[in-house]
């Protein structure tokens, strides 16, 4: 029993002993006291941010328009993709991993020519009409059925129907709508594309803004496409910005439209019924600013979040406090001088529209001596220092660095202006230098590399013969890419963002009778159109390889425009913007505006 009075006594000094310990612990806790005349320093409080549920965008050009089976240009795309979502979706910075969207799960046949995805249930469009596969249908069909000469159709066309068919027109009129429906089938919850053969980018191209599912009821209501052969025949083709969905946007997508003022802005309001957490923010304005040094201070002030900043000005913002800049991204992107090879004879930019030094004739650049003349009198160094600020490389074809089948071996021209002066003395039996030349380039307001091409150009010109004049004129976006695809320029200059990271996606628009840029400039070359076919159509990559070599060498030799370099991007956000991953497929400055938040945690 003795063992019972033992233990009391031995509890009692471990309690002491513990009391002891902790004494010291508590007064190493307590702060020494401050020295006489001191007072102890309180954390700063954390910066401002300004319009915190609200993003603004600075930037210098607006959509063409909101309707994604039309457009074709980077500004509507960043716009489209907060209203519309697609099937899928790049994931995170890949371009080759995929993640599901409005389709939860999707397979492919083993001979990769069908493919099958299911459509979400639960999710709503802007206007409360629920999602349906046959919405997704009348997706696919209802742009093939419009099929905007200038538009993005033709990356469907493709793989649906074959190398050779690009549009939905033919020498024999309209393809039969049953052709177009067949390809795209509903099968209860599920919808089927079937592709005329296996075609490695199709997952690809349906993560583009062409790919957005639209409300076939409220299409129809707004005078879209209503499934018979008359109202196709009535919208094939519309004329430009003819599209019944213009200037409207009713998608599933994190934000829906709430006033568009073209060339001013565009304000999108939070979608608070979309199917996943709702945005960040309740608003996201995107304003026209063509004025650089107004978009500076909207960005020093926080008056805006992200500006788009032209390279002839990144210096002015090293070292400016409250930024986070983005650098030395690798971008799949490419500008380049293209020529028409038949002006439109309702041209404003041909002067007299004859050689008589007034002018030029609709047909100057069907001489090859004036596209290698021209070719040769352009100063890519001074053009990569000085309008690129060094951040960017000289290309020699449209097959860029990062694509697959890139020829690090491409040739390339360099300035030369004697070979410059050679070639134009021969053009046109001699009458171009005999009698001189004048007419008009254009560039798009605020981008102040392409203004700097177009004065690289116009100088070299003048210096090999005065009688050599080239007009520069700034016009808004909208209005130059009209005068682009509707022939009215004598050149002009544009840069190409990939759809997909294929070679094809380059090639064929620069190249081909009925890419993008080479059939709005119309050229036309049988043996590069073969070869194009070739190269998508070939499963074996050695083969495709040898083929875009040629076709890299075709570009050269033959001249059809003057490409012009390959930049890295940069991006300008205030630093309390969280969230900006680069992926260089997307449209948008941007990034994925959905990933974007504001706080500085």
């Amino acid at each position: 029993m003795k063992t019972k009075g033992l233990g009391k006594a031995w509890l009692l000094v471990v309690a002491l002993i513990v009391a002891a310990m902790m004494l010291p612990a508590c007064a190493a806790e307590e702060a020494p006291p401050l020295p006489p005349g001191e007072e102890e320093e309180e954390e700063p409080p954390a910066p401002e941010i300004k319009n915190p549920d609200t993003f603004v965008y600075a930037t210098i050009g607006g959509p063409d328009a909101l309707d994604p089976a039309y457009s074709y240009d980077t500004a509507s795309g960043e716009v489209e993709q907060c209203f519309y979502e697609t099937l899928i979706f790049f994931d995170g910075e890949s371009t080759t991993e995929f993640v599901p969207v409005l389709a939860t799960e999707w397979n492919m046949s083993e001979d990769g020519k069908t493919y099958r995805f299911k459509i979400r249930d639960g999710v709503k469009f802007h206007n409360g009409n629920d999602l349906t596969p046959e919405d997704v249908e009348y997706s696919f069909e209802r742009g093939m059925v419009q099929d905007y000469g200038a538009g993005p159709q033709w990356m469907f066309f493709e793989p649906f129907f074959g190398p050779d068919t690009h549009s939905s027109r033919t020498d024999e009129g309209l393809m039969p709508l049953e052709d177009i429906t067949s390809k795209v089938e509903v099968d209860g919850q599920w919808v089927q594309f079937n592709l005329f053969a296996p075609y490695e980018p199709f997952l690809q191209i349906l993560c583009g803004p062409w790919g957005s599912v639209v409300d076939k009821e409220w299409c129809i209501e707004n005078g879209d496409w209503d499934g018979t052969q008359a109202s196709y025949e009535a919208l094939n083709d519309p004329p430009a910005g003819g599209s019944p969905l213009q200037a409207i946007a009713n998608g599933t997508g994190p934000f829906a439209l709430e006033r568009w003022e073209p060339g001013v802005e565009i304000s999108l309001l939070r979608n608070d019924n979309y199917w996943r957490e709702p945005a960040n923010f309740e608003r996201l304005i995107i304003k026209v600013v063509d004025e650089w040094t107004t978009r500076k201070l909207m960005l020093e002030a926080g008056d805006a979040d992200h500006i788009y900043v032209p390279r002839a000005h990144i210096a002015e913002l090293e070292g400016v406090e409250g930024l986070t800049v983005y650098k030395d991204m690798p971008t799949l992107q490419v500008d380049a001088f293209f020529f028409q090879f038949a002006i439109s004879p309702e041209s404003t930019f041909v002067g007299s529209g004859e050689l008589d030094g007034n002018g030029i004739p609709l047909d100057f650049f069907t001489d090859l001596d004036v596209r290698l003349g021209f070719t040769y009198a352009f100063d890519w160094e001074t053009y990569l220092e000085d309008a690129l600020m060094g951040e960017a490389v000289q290309v020699g074809s449209p097959i860029v660095d990062g694509l697959s089948y890139y020829n690090p071996d491409q040739p390339m021209y360099s300035l030369d202006l004697a070979k410059a002066e050679e070639h134009l003395k021969k053009a046109w039996g001699g009458q171009v230098w005999e009698k001189g030349f004048t007419f008009t380039i254009a560039y798009n307001a605020g981008n102040l590399v392409r203004k700097t091409a177009c004065e690289i150009l116009q100088n070299n010109l003048f210096q090999i013969n005065p009688e050599f004049k080239v007009n520069i004129q700034v016009m808004q976006w909208p209005t130059l890419l009209r005068g682009m695809y509707m022939q009215l320029l004598p050149m002009f200059q544009i840069g190409w963002l990939a759809d997909y990271p294929d070679a094809h996606n380059f090639i064929f628009p620069f190249m081909h009778s009925a890419g993008t840029f080479s059939g709005w400039q119309n050229y036309h070359n049988p043996e590069v159109d073969a070869l194009v076919a070739q190269g998508i159509g070939s499963v074996d990559p050695a083969g495709r390889q040898v083929i875009y070599n040629q076709l890299g060498q075709l570009y050269y030799d033959d001249c059809p425009g003057i490409m012009l370099a390959q930049p890295l991007g940069r991006r300008y956000f205030r630093d309390w913007v969280q969230g900006f991953y680069f992926n260089p497929i997307l449209p948008s400055q941007l990034g994925n505006i959905y990933a974007l938040s504001k706080s500085y945690d």
